[in-house]
């Protein structure tokens, strides 16, 4: 069912101030309100051709925005160094892989790889900590293998498997499991007070009795527990910490590892990376003492400095993302305004400078060696990736023309040429619908939703009607199609020469269509003519290939309509239909305040009648008294 548009609508705008009619027994806003009708219609006419400007500077711009489109799209696709794809040859591809641009040229022989580019790396064993915490795991508690406890908790026996893997924090997760739902670990930390390491201890939060069953366990944790006693609430295990200390973990801080900053608040370590353009990148990374392994293994990885970190088993790993080496080393430290993190915390020697170098690769092609800071090498139009190291050469690389792919390039610019054509000829060709026209606010009020849209639909049609500007675009480049030639093959001298024409039907309005034999044929001949009648650049007198000249035309198009409709977000003033809009908007303005005084005239003309009918009505009132 239709919405309908529930919007009153007046011509009166001070009518409902007054009263009115209360001599006469006239409805005068009625009668104002049919007056004011027929004085509105001249503005009603204003504001009907606003309408119309603002639907041509709206149907201009999309056309604008299919040209900048094509535009685009003819600049991404067909390059002159992608128009033609090649096929690339390789003798033997475990070795490299190649692919060829369309300026590849010749043949190229890679005779030895001796070396391949990788990224700096350094690994290392970060410090041990003094200290338990839940991400340790029973292993780091002496517990060598798997085990099974069982304990009886209000009367029912609960049991759980233990593994020298489990993390002390899945171990207080079992417990809570078994039964023991106020179990807990509490971190071990530094006593700065008795300037002694205290350990992390668990506490069951229960009494418990000590059985067979799970003595062994509770004596691997650290609990004083033999069969027949009870540990009661209270109790907590106690772990000896062990001469070399624990491995450090993801929850280990760097203050644990050794760092100290003293009275500082934070640190700040500054990379120096290579990265992948070549270039040397310098990035600050802050730092606490309360900071964790994983807190700090997470910020530099999030820091864009083109370094990879990586935690495990208490080894910390560093790489670039980038390979090759660089003087000083593609992985350094620049400063550290801390109190040297890395040192610190037993990762690196050094506080600052190289941290590690990375490798470049090296490799013999054509009879020259070379070196290369990554595996992804350009030579004569061909990019080639090698894959491992050899000496035993060489592999050969070549490249052919890609008939089938040239084929279906062409075929692809021809149907965005096609495409753009219909957008454009469509609103050229479009009737005008001269019995719809743009709806006032009184007929709007009248309809529905759906009826309004409807409606502008048809009363739209035909604003672009044999328009100049946009027939030029089309017209420009029908004769760019018809001129286009090239001096590389006197046989393939123009588009029609290839087998591409246009159409027979004369509503296409030139649309293209292609004789894929006879395409086949001169791309297989000569490739580079067929490329020249294109993408060739302009130069002096010359217009260049056909993309080339399509370019030009439909940006001196988008320039003549801008000057017409201006672009998005424009100020009217700077384009004509903006300054058409200016102008029957002050039209319609002054309009307005003349109806404002027309109404207000009409309504004291009217009340001026009230009076003189009420003051007559009096005086016969009167006469009739004395009669």
């Amino acid at each position: 069912m239709s919405s309908i548009n529930s919007t009153s609508f007046s011509y009166l705008t001070t009518s409902n101030k007054r009263f009115t009619g209360l001599a006469s027994g006239m409805d005068i806003d009625s009668i104002v309100e049919k007056l004011m009708k027929a004085e509105s219609a001249k503005m009603e006419k204003l504001q009907q051709q606003k309408q119309k400007y603002e639907w041509q500077r709206d149907s201009y711009r999309s056309v604008n925005s299919k040209l900048e489109s094509f535009r685009t799209e003819l600049f991404d696709k067909y390059k002159p160094s992608s128009f033609i794809p090649k096929s690339a040859s390789v003798s033997d591809p475990t070795k490299v892989s190649v692919t060829a641009s369309s300026s590849a040229a010749g043949s190229l022989e890679i005779s030895s790889v001796t070396n391949l580019a990788k990224s700096a790396s350094k690994a290392g064993a970060l410090n041990s900590v003094n200290t338990l915490n839940s991400s340790h795991k029973l292993s780091d508690l002496g517990v060598s293998s798997s085990g099974t406890a069982k304990f009886t908790i209000n009367g029912e026996e609960k049991s759980f498997v233990y593994n020298p893997s489990d993390s002390i924090d899945s171990i207080v997760s079992k417990l809570k499991s078994a039964g023991f739902e106020n179990a807990k670990f509490v971190n071990g930390f530094y006593d700065e007070t008795n300037n002694i390491y205290v350990n992390g201890s668990f506490s069951l939060g229960q009494d418990v009795e000590v059985t067979a069953d799970n003595e062994n366990f509770l004596q691997q944790i650290g609990f004083n527990a033999s069969v027949g006693d009870t540990l009661v609430s209270t109790d907590i295990s106690q772990t000896v910490i062990p001469p070399g200390g624990y491995k450090a973990n993801n929850a280990s801080t760097l203050k644990d590892l050794g760092l100290d900053l003293s009275d500082k608040e934070k640190g700040e370590l500054t990379f120096n990376v290579l990265q992948k353009d070549g270039s040397m990148k310098a990035t600050t990374i802050e730092y606490k003492e309360t900071d964790t392994v994983n807190q700090l293994v997470e910020r530099i990885n999030a820091s864009g400095a083109g370094v990879t970190a990586l935690f495990s088993d208490g080894q910390l790993s560093l790489n670039t993302t980038a390979t090759g080496e660089a003087a000083g080393g593609s992985l350094q430290v620049l400063s550290d305004t801390g109190e040297s993190l890395l040192s610190s915390i037993g990762f690196s020697a050094n506080a600052t400078g190289q941290i590690a170098n990375g490798e470049n690769a090296v490799y013999t092609i054509n009879g020259i060696t070379k070196t290369s800071q990554t595996n992804s090498i350009n030579e004569l139009g061909y990019s080639i990736t090698l894959n491992k190291t050899f000496t035993d050469g060489p592999v050969s690389v070549s490249a052919t023309d890609d008939t089938d792919a040239i084929v279906k390039q062409v075929k692809s610019f021809v149907e965005l040429y096609n495409g753009l054509v219909e957008s454009l000829n469509s609103p050229l060709k479009e009737r005008k619908e001269y019995s719809y026209q743009p709806l006032t606010d009184a007929q709007k009020a009248a309809m529905s939703e759906d009826e309004i849209k409807k409606w502008e639909e048809k009363a739209k049609k035909g604003v672009l009607r044999n328009d100049s500007a946009v027939s030029t675009v089309v017209s420009n480049m029908r004769s760019a199609i018809y001129s286009i030639s090239t001096d590389k093959d006197s046989k393939y001298n123009s588009i029609f020469n290839i087998g591409i024409t246009t159409t027979k039907t004369y509503s296409d309005g030139g649309k293209l269509e292609i004789d894929e034999k006879k395409l086949k044929a001169a791309i297989e001949e000569n490739p580079e003519a067929v490329m020249d009648l294109f993408t060739r650049s302009a130069e002096g007198n010359d217009k260049g290939g056909l993309i080339t000249q399509f370019r030009e035309t439909a940006k001196t198009g988008i320039d003549t309509i801008a000057k017409k409709a201006g672009k998005a977000g424009a100020v009217d003033n700077t384009f004509t239909l903006g300054k058409d809009l200016i102008s029957v908007e002050s039209k319609i303005k002054d309009w307005q305040s003349k109806l404002k005084k027309i109404e207000e005239r009409y309504f004291k003309q009217f009340s001026a009648m009230e009076t003189a009918m009420q003051k007559a009505n009096s005086q016969a009132s009167l006469f009739m008294s004395n009669s």
